[in-house]
């Protein structure tokens, strides 16, 4: 075994700013102190100093970070470029409405058949085909909007002017807060009428 070698302030100093400032291998630098590599990696540990594979996992969640930062970023970018119309135009807000409304009459059929299997009582089969025309109302004003709207930029684009945003008296947000409360009181009767 080796005698024990005293360091001075200066060369432990040295040693720390090799080890954690640069990617000078450990053994290169234990050689330099006159230690082993395996007492060097203790005497690391003993004096405090951050360890490699520590920077290493900083490093990668820096990176991660950046990497994830710069994917959002470019994402937005991609959605702005789309000019995000898709967001605000009430015929994909009416494609939504519909598709909604098409799940909600799914489920409800769904729900008939299995009350239909089950003998359900005739009431819940009742209130399923009540909502269910309800629903298929509202899915029939929804595309009568979709047709107004395909029939006004046709009409529009032969003119080539561009079709009104709404009509007269014609609220978008109030339809869609109707739509939404409507849908999530049907929901709300479906999960209560399972339950």
């Amino acid at each position: 075994m080796p005698a024990f070698r005293a360091h001075s302030r200066e060369e432990i100093q040295r040693a720390r700013t090799l080890y954690e400032e640069t990617e000078a291998a450990p053994a290169d630098i234990a050689r330099l102190m006159g230690l082993g590599v395996n007492t060097f990696y203790r005497r690391v540990k003993q004096w405090g100093w951050r360890r490699r594979r520590l920077r290493v996992e900083e490093s990668d969640a820096i990176a991660e970070e950046a990497v994830r930062s710069e994917a959002e970023r470019l994402e937005d970018a991609r959605l702005a470029a789309e000019g995000r119309a898709w967001l605000d135009s009430r015929r994909t807000a009416a494609e939504r409405a519909e598709a909604a409304i098409l799940g909600q009459i799914a489920a409800i059929e769904g729900m008939q058949l299995r009350a239909a299997q089950a003998a359900l009582d005739l009431i819940d089969s009742e209130r399923a085909a009540r909502t269910l025309l309800r629903l298929a109302q509202g899915l029939n004003e929804v595309r009568k909007l979709k047709d107004a709207d395909a029939r006004a930029d046709a009409t529009a684009a032969s003119r080539g002017q561009r079709a009104p945003e709404t009509e007269p008296g014609f609220d978008v947000e109030a339809m869609r807060n109707e739509l939404r409360c409507r849908i999530e009181a049907m929901r709300a009767a479906h999960a209560a009428g399972e339950g």
